[in-house]
């Protein structure tokens, strides 16, 4: 009796063993399985402190998306306007030059401060800042010359600023590495990493997901000329 039960603890064993063996082959060959779909899809996985990726071109200056038109229909030919350009999206009135990459759109989105009267920059070099009433920057035409429609779906460049009319009532403008964005509801601006001569944007919580991050617009496409 002892020898047949060592016998069939011997059994017992190898099966249990032979059994073990084939869970630890299946699970692995589940896994390279789950490895090789995922490597299919294209998708890697990430872990959760990983580094965001770079900061990405917005839509309001894909320029792909958008017809250029014919910049000297919105130059003023009138002396006293110096040349400058002037053009309207919705509520929202900007003039460009006529120094190279001077641009400002006046407005009041409701994330502005109080009582400022828009925002601008300066030749690439400073801004967005926003303009407070009582100083001598002037928006506007001094001849009375009136801006026309940039329609939506268009852009227009000049002196090196590129403005687009991405949706209805909304106007975005870009020079080099600067540019901001109007809407009723909400204001963004651009500026280059570790600059200080510009305005806050506001709280995250009042911006679109994918404008919350980056303050800085990507290196490619090369900005207007």
């Amino acid at each position: 009796m002892v020898g047949v039960g060592r016998q069939h603890s011997a059994r017992y064993t190898h099966t249990s063993a032979t059994r073990r063996s084939r869970l630890r082959t299946r699970y692995v060959t589940a896994v390279i399985a789950s490895a090789l779909f995922v490597g299919a899809l294209g998708v890697v996985p990430t872990s959760a402190t990983a580094a965001p990726p770079g900061p990405t071109l917005p839509v309001e200056f894909d320029l792909s998306r958008y017809q250029p038109v014919d910049p000297e229909r919105y130059r003023s030919l009138a002396y006293a306007d110096n040349g400058r350009g002037f053009l309207r999206v919705g509520r929202w009135m900007c003039q460009i030059g006529p120094v190279y990459r001077y641009v400002g759109c006046q407005g009041h989105p409701a994330t502005a401060p109080p009582q400022v009267r828009g925002a601008a920059i300066s030749g690439d070099q400073q801004g967005p800042w926003w303009v407070p009433p009582g100083t001598t920057y002037r928006f506007g035409a001094p001849t009375g010359f009136r801006p026309p429609t940039l329609s939506v779906g268009s852009r227009v460049t000049l002196y090196g600023v590129t403005c687009t009319a991405p949706r209805r009532d909304t106007v975005a403008c870009r020079t080099g590495s600067r540019a901001l964005i109007f809407t009723p509801g909400w204001h963004k601006f651009f500026f280059p990493s570790g600059d200080s001569a510009h305005s806050p944007n506001p709280a995250p919580r009042y911006l679109p997901p994918r404008l919350q991050y980056w303050n800085q617009l990507p290196l490619n496409p090369a900005p207007p000329r």
